[in-house]
């Protein structure tokens, strides 16, 4: 599937949420085959038909049976669950003696919402394969909303590390935080310029970051990603993502570009380096962004960086990193570096910090 049917795609499941009549009527399907046809299953077995032989990591995703996802989480066992979050439940399982992470829906019912973004993700799980983006194994649309089987990360996710106690704070030292950063723009880097076209991920944060069991980090949740056409004025989306990381400019214009995806990257930087949370601090009506400048103009760089980081981190490589994170957060989009921009200088300053490292040693 090329990043043309990949648009089709998702323009399509777009259609279908838009043509219901009457969001209240929930139409019962009596069968699997009726629930397979609704998720999509036919276009999407004509796509991963498409994809065989391609170098994309393509064809390696499966249709699966509902059969299979019970046998994989050993039939729904609570004792399995890893997480609940925006409405679906997350097992750990195993499937082709792999262990796996099996997303379920919470709620058995009709939600076609959840059924877009779902097939979103499956579909750019089936057209860009990168080492540090979550791989999708397979997925089931014989349920009321399709369930995914994805790679399991022992470690959990990002958000957990920085926004947890200290001791899992100091878990994430500086050369963890800064691995993490370029691995993610390495991976955006990818949606970006892999294809034809460039696809917009519209979701970044810490939550969606899962770590591997090195802490290597591997982006996911792919539900919102669209794709663009460079050049083409007025390609307008409906502002989706998570407050305290979206893009002001998008919020304004709602016109999808790469730096959409840029934005929400320098303030996961900037958290990174704070370990404050951009998700409370919107809830409370601030901004991480415009906190940090004004707090860093009156009280210094220092002041703002999380205490663990200062006490093993040169301050030049800090100084480094925070000057790439806020051409990041322009407020200007076309005053944003590239994500291929992004990755060289983070590779710069990686081989700085190993550099120092191998030094000491």
């Amino acid at each position: 599937m090329n990043s043309g049917m990949l648009a089709k795609f998702i323009f399509r499941t777009g259609q279908t949420k838009s043509n219901s009549k009457n969001s209240k009527v929930v139409k019962k399907f009596k069968s699997k085959e009726e629930y397979f046809i609704e998720n999509g299953g036919i276009l999407l077995e004509k796509q991963i038909a498409l994809s065989q032989g391609k170098d994309m990591g393509a064809g390696q995703v499966k249709i699966l049976s509902e059969d299979e996802i019970a046998k994989a989480t050993n039939n729904y066992d609570p004792d399995l669950i890893v997480c609940n979050f925006r409405g679906v439940t997350v097992y750990k399982g195993i499937f082709d003696d792999k262990v796996v992470a099996v997303r379920t829906p919470q709620k058995l019912e009709p939600n076609p919402k959840l059924v877009d973004l779902l097939l979103t993700d499956v579909s750019i799980g089936m057209v860009i394969c990168h080492n540090n983006m979550v791989k999708v194994y397979g997925c089931c649309l014989e349920t009321c909303v399709p369930m995914m089987v994805c790679e399991f990360y022992p470690n959990n996710d990002l958000y957990r590390y920085l926004h947890g106690n200290m001791a899992l704070r100091k878990l994430l030292n500086w050369k963890s935080r800064l691995r993490a950063a370029t691995d993610i723009a390495y991976a955006l880097s990818c949606m970006h310029n892999a294809l034809s076209k460039p696809v917009v991920h519209r979701d970044v944060m810490s939550i969606g970051i899962l770590l591997d069991e090195s802490y290597h980090a591997k982006l996911a949740n792919f539900g919102h990603s669209v794709v663009i056409t460079p050049g083409k004025k007025d390609q307008r989306w409906p502002v989706h993502g998570t407050p305290g990381y979206i893009d002001p400019e998008y919020i304004k214009t709602e016109e999808v570009t790469e730096k959409c995806d840029v934005y929400s990257f320098g303030v996961l930087m900037l958290e990174l380096l704070t370990s404050r949370d951009p998700v409370e601090m919107a809830q409370c009506g601030n901004d991480l962004v415009d906190e940090f400048v004004s707090d860093v103009s009156k009280h210094g760089l220092k002041a703002m960086i999380d205490m663990i980081l200062i006490e093993e981190v040169n301050i030049d490589e800090i100084q480094w990193f925070t000057r790439l994170a806020l051409k990041c957060v322009a407020k200007k989009g076309e005053e944003r570096p590239s994500m291929i921009g992004v990755v060289e200088e983070l590779w710069l300053i990686q081989d700085q910090v190993n550099h120092k490292n191998e030094s000491k040693a």
